[in-house]
């Protein structure tokens, strides 16, 4: 079977992924070179094995920001309509995303990128590497194993059973198009048993010259992840305590919003299982940005710099759900907050909230970069009403809060050549404790859920939940939790499918904000307000995606998802 010879290798000298240097892996290719130069030295290898690394960032949610996996939740509403507008199009049309159209598919891109990481499988099967430490090699391939893994798992989240094409010696050609999906539970079963295959290779960290590559927590950390959507729970719950037993990470401080904000502000804490490093342009030289902080930072934020002729921010803010769900202390106790108690709060319903919610949600009257927003109406950041019509780039939000998550605070951000550096979180100590509980739930284990679940709780100063004994009401519980603790971080639209609540949450329903006017003495006015024209719409096919036709028309052994039919 002939296969694509040449291969793109970073032959730069500054391609790394380190957070001492250069900050970033170098996953963007220089040129093409064939398999002789490619394996002709560790370092060689190296630079092929982190071009992979693109299926990272392609995953994150601050690097293609305009639709975040969490905007087709109701954490995140978008502001515009006509221009990148498209999440606002899903919930108002039921038959916005078809096969031959889903603005969110992955299908086209992920399978190119496992196209090339057979092409490493295939090259190390006829003998390519076999020059070079063996166990420096072993690493290596245990990489890309776990980044193949990492393609199909996203797949799977989407698409549930997908075609395998995963023969290590041979490589799907011309004439090899037509294959059939393979089951849900069998597209899982190989998820994770790479993930293991993985995880016996990797190290259990690197030199800090290569912090961010892969490591065995992150292989047994992304196998539980998997092996709780396949329905796996004890898997899940070994694969969890595989991570806590390497005794390598530990929950961050919480206890203030200072504290916790490190968890998203300082590279190599102690938290993170698999971060993603984006790095500035500096001294003239292209950095790997982002666009986040220019699509979401707060309005003024141009004005504030002096970048008068710069329009951002707001592309899509916080929802007053999502707002909502934090704890207010009143007195010395957190409570569920309630606009119907605005008066209980001294009408200062920012105040005394519990510490996620400063680090995961920017308000009025909050204090940033030197300066208070003013998310008012005619403030200087600003508020409009969501309207279809006439508001495309207009940068105001439309809830009245705009995000504090993976923003950054550095004021050499100018909108233009100077992006944002903020790093992604892909997996985080949090999460294991999140799925070690839910796994236990699933097993009517809930004083062990419940025990996880407080560990986070207790970590920010709120209280023990109660526990609870049935599934049904151990899942509100958790609801809340995974959205305060891991909101913004592109898991709540599949958390809503998983725990089959999706219709229930998101169908044939609205989004609030919260429109605030200054009154002449200075205080303030709040109203609980509609955001959207119309009714969102979620219906139960939603719950998966459909096979792209371009993959249905070339594949005569691929059917499409029932669902879709």
């Amino acid at each position: 079977m002939n296969k694509m010879k040449n291969i793109f290798l970073g032959l730069t000298a500054g391609a790394c992924l380190t957070v001492s240097s250069c900050d970033v892996m170098d996953v963007d290719p220089t040129g093409w070179y064939g398999e002789n130069v490619a394996y002709a030295s560790l370092e060689n290898l190296d630079l092929y094995v982190k071009s992979f690394y693109g299926v990272f960032y392609q995953n994150a949610d601050i690097a293609v920001s305009y639709v975040m996996n969490d905007g087709v939740s109701e954490l995140i509403k978008y502001s515009w309509y006509n221009d990148k507008g498209e999440v606002n199009k899903f919930f108002y049309d039921a038959n916005y995303v078809t096969a031959e159209a889903n603005f969110r598919s992955i299908w086209g891109d992920h399978y190119t990128r496992i196209r090339q990481m057979n092409e490493y499988f295939y090259d190390r099967s006829n003998g390519y590497g076999n020059n070079l430490d063996a166990d420096a090699v072993k690493i290596r391939t245990a990489e890309v194993r776990f980044m193949r893994a990492f393609a199909y798992q996203e797949l799977a989240l989407r698409y549930g059973g997908v075609v395998l094409r995963v023969a290590d010696d041979y490589i799907d050609g011309p004439y090899d198009r037509a294959k059939a999906r393979s089951s849900k539970e069998d597209t899982w079963d190989f998820i994770i048993e790479e993930f293991r295959q993985a995880a016996a290779d990797l190290p259990v960290e690197w030199p800090a010259s290569e912090a961010g590559r892969l490591t065995k927590g992150a292989a047994y950390g992304l196998m539980a992840r998997s092996a709780l959507y396949a329905g796996r729970y004890q898997d899940a719950i070994d694969a969890c305590n595989e991570v806590f037993n390497l005794r390598k990470y530990a929950l961050m401080p919480g206890a203030t919003a200072a504290d916790y904000l490190r968890i998203f502000t300082s590279q190599g804490n102690s938290e993170l299982i698999l971060p993603v490093y984006f790095a500035q342009s500096t001294g003239g030289k292209d950095g790997k940005q982002h666009n986040f902080d220019l699509w979401h930072c707060p309005p003024n934020d141009g004005n504030s710099n002096g970048l008068s002729n710069i329009a951002c921010g707001a592309t899509a803010t916080p929802s007053d759900e999502y707002a909502s769900m934090f704890d207010i202390k009143v007195g010395a106790t957190y409570q569920p907050f309630d606009w119907d108690n605005l008066a209980t709060y001294g009408n200062r319903p920012y105040d005394n909230r519990e510490p996620r919610f400063y680090a995961s949600i920017l308000y009025n009257g909050a204090t940033w970069k030197g300066r208070t927003l003013e998310l008012y109406e005619d403030g200087a950041d600003g508020y409009m009403n969501f309207s279809k019509t006439g508001q495309d780039n207009v940068h105001k939000s439309t809830t009245g809060y705009i995000f504090r998550k993976f923003m950054s605070e550095d004021t050499k951000i100018n909108f233009s050549s100077i992006l944002s550096g903020q790093y992604w979180i892909e997996m985080r100590l949090a999460e294991i404790y999140l799925i070690r509980s839910e796994a236990y739930a699933r097993q009517n284990n809930f004083g062990d859920a419940y025990t996880d679940l407080n560990a986070l709780r207790s970590r920010v100063g709120l209280s023990d939940l109660p526990q609870q004994g049935s599934w049904a009401a151990y899942v509100r519980d958790l609801s809340k939790e995974r959205a305060c603790e891991m909101g913004l971080e592109g898991q709540r639209s599949f958390d809503l499918v998983r725990w089959g609540i999706a219709q229930e949450v998101l169908d044939h329903s609205y989004l609030h904000g919260i429109r605030i006017t200054k009154k002449g003495d200075g205080t303030f006015g709040y109203e609980r307000v509609v955001c959207d024209t119309d009714e969102r719409l979620f219906p139960a096919k939603r719950n998966i995606f459909p096979i792209p036709y371009s993959e249905m028309k070339n594949n005569s052994l691929c059917e499409q998802n029932a669902e879709w039919l």
